[in-house]
């Protein structure tokens, strides 16, 4: 700073010098009778300001110092002044939207009654396939009602876009008691930025536009649709786009002989997704691949292996508005990737080691859409294991099989009202099963 102020100083001096010199020879002086006062004063003080820039400009070619302290005195009048500095935050927008939903459910079950989150959506490997059956129960709830909120920033490297959802289901907050008071469900929160997005969506295994347009939360029992933490990177192409990403592990194991699933969240590698989309007027298709380090080094237990699986999927426009969705779901590595995890990635044998188990998930599915106001959805899936039951024991799923019907009409807009027949079968190892028959009744308002 003290060799900024000397600079400033000679720079005065030197402008004090040139102003004299050149009032001692300007027209203006000389033929005082030819110009007024004013016009003496104005001619020189243009001159003095041109001379001071020009020596300004001088002085900070030949020392990055100006430009410093000029950002410095930048910040400090921000600080200072920050009604002068609008915030980039103000440029801001922001979306919040949702829907609220009202589900009357009544299952029934061939054997033990589901309890729980199973109550709620279908959950493959909540049906029991044992005990004593019930009569149908009735369950009224509202907590897949949901609310999400969406941000653009503009900023000099992009746009910065968020999305934020929440629900209230499987909440282990509240009860039927009295004011069925549920907390708040992440669905989503991610942050995007050109081809970047972090954050917990859907898993890039899964193909979310294959997905049928069922009533139910969750859907058929062979569709991929885990949801998580993940870093992603999208390449779009002519004729779709490439997404590669690096997604939150987690491996779930049957212990030796059967038994309650052990969660084993000790992989240090991120689990590897690469899908390739085609999108054309026919629909979309896409295949995917997956690579997972499985491991456990808990409660005695050390060892790990890599899993691997496929995924094709697509959906095909039939007419104008009809469409067919389908999946195909393959490989050692599926696991809690398929189904809500209606199968463990693997088994522990004897040793204590990590035996993977191969399984595989169909689904095909038809939307009918009879009018502007009304469509119906018809599908079925069915997904199965190759289970060693010399290590996993007999009680553990062998297959399931579930079949989805619906009609959906909009009366007005933003809102429907739908009707859906669920029917669920788990088979296990031992031969034994179980058989779910549910009825479901929605009404929903998108605000």
């Amino acid at each position: 700073m003290a060799q900024s102020g000397m600079k400033f100083t000679n720079q005065v001096a030197i402008m004090a010098v040139l102003s004299a010199n050149l009032i001692a020879e300007s027209p203006a002086y000389a033929a005082g009778e030819e110009a007024t006062h004013e016009a003496r004063i104005r001619e020189l003080e243009e001159t003095v300001l041109e001379l001071s820039a020009l020596l300004e400009q001088q002085a900070c070619a030949s020392d990055a110092t100006c430009s410093r302290v000029e950002q410095v005195e930048n910040v400090e009048n921000a600080v200072v002044h920050p009604q002068n500095h609008p915030s980039s935050y103000e440029k801001t927008t922001i979306r919040v939207g949702g829907f609220a939903k009202m589900d009357a459910i009544v299952s029934d079950y061939s054997k033990a009654p589901t309890r729980g989150v199973g109550e709620d959506f279908f959950i493959p490997p909540a049906i029991n396939t044992s005990g004593d059956p019930s009569d149908p129960s009735l369950n009224l709830h509202a907590k897949e009602t949901r609310f999400w909120l969406k941000s653009n920033t503009p900023t000099e490297r992009g746009d910065i876009t968020t999305y934020f959802e929440i629900d209230f289901m499987a909440s282990l907050q509240g009860n039927e008691r009295t004011v069925n008071a549920y907390s708040p469900r992440l669905r989503h929160a991610i942050i995007n930025t050109g081809r970047w997005t972090v954050g917990q969506t859907w898993s890039s295994f899964g193909d979310t536009a294959s997905v049928p347009e069922y009533l139910d939360d969750l859907g058929p029992v062979g569709v991929a649709n885990a949801r998580q933490a993940q870093i992603r990177y999208t390449l779009p192409t002519e004729n779709g786009s490439w997404v590669f990403a690096l997604e939150n592990p987690e491996t779930t194991l049957t212990p030796f002989g059967g038994g309650p699933r052990i969660d084993a969240d000790d992989s240090v590698l991120p689990d590897v997704i690469v899908r390739r989309n085609w999108t054309g007027n026919w629909g979309t298709i896409s295949v995917a691949g997956l690579l997972r380090e499985l491991k456990i080094d808990s409660a005695g237990f050390d060892d790990s292996e890599f899993g691997s699986a496929i995924a094709l999927a697509g959906k095909f426009n039939v007419g104008d508005q009809d469409d067919i969705r389908w999946q195909i779901n393959y490989g050692d590595g599926l696991g809690r990737y398929m189904g809500m995890n209606s199968f463990n990635v693997g088994t522990l044998d004897a040793d204590g080691e990590i035996n993977l188990t191969t399984q595989y998930g169909l689904l095909a599915a038809y939307r009918h859409v009879w009018n502007d106001n009304m469509y119906s959805s018809l599908g079925a899936s069915f997904s199965g294991a190759d289970n060693d039951t010399a290590i996993s024991g007999f009680d553990v799923p062998e297959s399931y099989q579930s079949a989805h019907v619906n009609l959906v009409w909009s009366p007005i807009q933003r809102m429907s009202l739908g009707a859906e027949y669920i029917w669920g079968r788990r088979k296990d190892e031992s031969g034994n099963d179980g058989i779910l028959n549910r009825i479901q009744l929605s009404a929903i308002y998108l605000y």
